[in-house]
């Protein structure tokens, strides 16, 4: 199996995909709860992706019940990740700059965002943008109104727990209220669907991103998220 063009697929309880860019490289996304998972089966995988030439798989970012089973299948820390939490019990400011909702055609401008806002291993490729907007059951992907987008944001809802998928604009834009903007309006769109909850996650040294959630109403949460790694030749 080559791994000249990415690859995706869904085996035993998670979901794989390829970097686009390094193909020495893959991508796990847990599909079950950590006790449905097995672990010879997961062991079985990664066997096959070092056969197809990957030599570093990373998970997702994971919750601490599914870190303990990949940590004991032989997975490592690779970056930890603040959680946070809003129960829209605070005042949600007006958005101060109007926002659109974003066809596919706004996506090729959507990853250069990206790629301007984020450090190289966050940076979405296109099949990454398109897990993230079907993450969840409900989704909605949001641009500034203009000539161009300068910033997005995705927003995903699941029954009454809402999250805050993506939020980039470019360093051009930072600082003029666009990022708040789109918070404000993802929460608004959140709480007018009676969602009790919603859960954002951000790099622990992302401080004006922290600094922007927190002013919106964010608290952070004790239980962080954590991205792991599995290296091949280890």
């Amino acid at each position: 199996m080559s791994t000249d063009q990415p690859l995706r697929w869904s085996s035993n309880g998670v979901g794989i995909r390829t970097s686009s860019e390094c193909g020495s490289e893959a991508y796990l996304r847990p599909t079950r709860p950590p006790e449905k998972l097995r672990p010879d089966a997961i062991k079985v995988t990664l066997r096959l992706l070092a056969q197809t030439g990957v030599k570093r798989v990373f998970t997702s970012a994971i919750r601490p019940q599914e870190q303990a089973f990949f940590r004991n299948i032989g997975f490592e820390l690779h970056e930890e990740l603040l959680l946070l939490s809003n129960d829209l019990s605070t005042h949600i400011p007006t958005p101060t700059r109007p926002t659109r909702r974003a066809p596919r055609s706004d996506w090729p401008q959507i990853l250069e965002i990206d790629t301007s806002a984020f450090p190289q291993f966050w940076r979405f490729d296109k099949v990454a943008l398109a897990e993230a907007i079907k993450a969840t059951p409900r989704s909605r992907v949001r641009v500034n109104t203009g000539p161009s987008p300068q910033g997005f944001a995705i927003t995903g809802r699941a029954g009454r727990q809402g999250f805050l998928q993506r939020l980039a604009v470019r360093p051009t834009h930072q600082g003029s209220g666009l990022g708040r903007s789109l918070v404000a309006d993802a929460l608004r769109w959140l709480q007018k669907r009676r969602v009790y909850e919603v859960l954002v996650n951000t790099q622990t040294q992302n401080l004006a991103a922290l600094e922007l959630y927190e002013s919106m109403g964010f608290t952070q949460r004790s239980d962080g998220l954590a991205v792991l790694r599995w290296d091949a030749e280890r």
